[in-house]
């Protein structure tokens, strides 16, 4: 099949979060399958150009007609990873993409529905079989295929990644697209996300657990009708990992490397971790997290997680950035209450190396989202043999289990919390058979890309 994805986000040269991920992980796949697959991206000024290869220009010269105006792009090619990927540069005036970050814009609507307009005008001229585009920032394409461009015969495929982001609009925003269609509104606004729903062939959300949480919770906010309306062509596949990337037998980035078979080096990262972040090396428990520190994640539960661990004798440490002030500011006064203990670090940035070393030095791993769609750093950490400890909601509660390669708890509330992180460490103390059991069912586990990939294509196919 040739299968075009369409899409905000590419890791590794354009990530913010899951969403590009998922887009190099489930392309190489499809690819390793036989399929003819491609990506159009913005050509965003931020981009990792030295993980692109073959990078040339395709096309001088291409129109998109915006708001009254018929504007010229240039069309570029490359190849990410194996992946051929289309690099949309716009020559708007206002630079749309030639920007310090790829979202957080007054103006972001504007930039994705143009993106939206000018792949539809490389579709036009570039066939295929499926079109596959990507939450908000995509979905207005699929009401423009059905409705403005007929003689696009492809079936479009939406995935919502997460349904917190919609692309709310207003009437004059779609005017300048050329195209409004009252099936996009919803509680007196527009709503690019709903015209996905609506007018995709299939859509899909990135776990089971989550699909079932926004069709009959309060998770599915003001598209939960929406939804259920079009519940039969609707379903959850569970996201994977990279399986080359996160490798604790091959990891560049880790001192040692063990297997399933072998997990002795593990002892000897968590050494080397300890020695890196200035803690004790001794014997207890080493409870870990990488996260964006924001509403969703969960920081106060991350708080109260780290206070009951000093209580067990155990260590904490943190990684991830908070991305708005007051939380940052509220983690930063911790870190300096807690400056010089031997048994807390708090790393208030990102760091693509420390958080291998994270992984795979951690005992436990902490994700206590208040909602996940899926979840990756819970697949990542069981990969490296550490035990997740996970709050049951999304894809957390399709991938740990209790009692076989993790541990859950239920309300997100302190006490909840408390009771799970009581059980994991004292099964950490007085259980190391049962332990060593969890870690061999973790590092067992498959969550490759190979079952959802199957998946995707049994979707395409319909």
């Amino acid at each position: 099949m040739e299968i075009v994805h369409i899409a905000a986000e590419l890791a590794p040269i354009a990530k913010v979060g899951g969403l590009g991920d998922v887009l190099h992980g489930l392309c190489r796949a499809l690819l390793q399958q036989k399929h003819q697959v491609k990506i159009i991206l913005p050509k965003y000024d931020t981009l990792d150009l030295d993980q692109v290869e073959h990078l040339e220009i395709l096309t001088q010269d291409f129109p998109t007609r915006f708001d009254g105006v018929v504007y010229s792009n240039k069309l570029w090619k490359g190849v990410v990873d194996g992946i051929p990927v289309l690099f949309i540069e716009s020559r708007h005036p206002k630079r749309l993409f030639d920007r310090e970050n790829i979202y957080g814009y007054d103006d972001d609507l504007t930039r994705f529905c143009y993106f939206c307009l000018a792949a539809l005008a490389v579709l036009q001229k570039n066939p295929c079989d499926v079109i596959h585009i990507h939450d908000w920032h995509t979905a207005l394409i699929a009401g423009l295929v059905k409705e403005v461009y007929p003689q696009i015969e492809a079936k479009v495929v939406f995935t919502i990644h997460n349904l917190a982001y919609q692309g709310l609009c207003r009437g004059e925003d779609l005017d300048k697209v050329g195209w409004k269609s009252p099936q996009l509104k919803e509680s007196g606004v527009y709503n690019l996300l709903k015209g996905g729903i609506v007018f995709a062939d299939h859509v899909t959300t990135v776990s089971p657990n989550y699909a079932q949480e926004i069709l009959n919770s309060e998770l599915g906010g003001n598209l939960q009708t929406t939804l259920k309306q079009h519940s039969r062509k609707f379903s959850g596949v569970l996201n994977g990992i990279d399986y080359r990337y996160w490798d604790p037998e091959k990891d560049p980035l880790l001192p040692y490397h063990y297997s399933s078979a072998n997990v002795q080096n593990k002892k000897e990262i968590k050494k080397e971790l300890r020695k890196r972040l200035s803690l004790t090396e001794e014997d207890c428990p080493l409870v870990g997290t990488v996260t964006r520190l924001v509403p969703q994640k969960g920081p106060e539960l991350i708080k109260a997680s780290l206070l009951r661990t000093l209580e067990w004798g155990g260590q904490f440490i943190l990684l991830g950035s908070a991305l708005d002030e007051r939380t940052y500011h509220h983690f930063s006064n911790l870190k300096r209450k807690l400056a010089g203990s031997p048994h807390v670090h708090l790393e208030l940035t990102y760091n693509e190396e420390l958080s291998h070393l994270f992984y795979a030095g951690a005992d436990l791993f902490l994700v206590p989202s208040l909602f996940e769609p899926c979840g990756l750093t819970q697949m990542i950490a069981m990969r490296y043999g550490t035990l997740p400890l996970v709050r049951k909601t999304g894809g957390l509660a399709d991938t740990v289990f209790e009692e076989k390669n993790g541990f859950l708890f239920g309300p997100p509330t302190a006490e909840a919390i408390h009771t799970s992180l009581d059980k994991a460490l004292e099964t950490w103390y007085h259980k190391p058979k049962l332990w060593r059991q969890f870690i061999q069912n973790c590092m067992r586990s498959d969550f490759s890309w190979n079952h959802p990939a199957e998946e995707y294509l049994k979707i395409y196919h319909l």
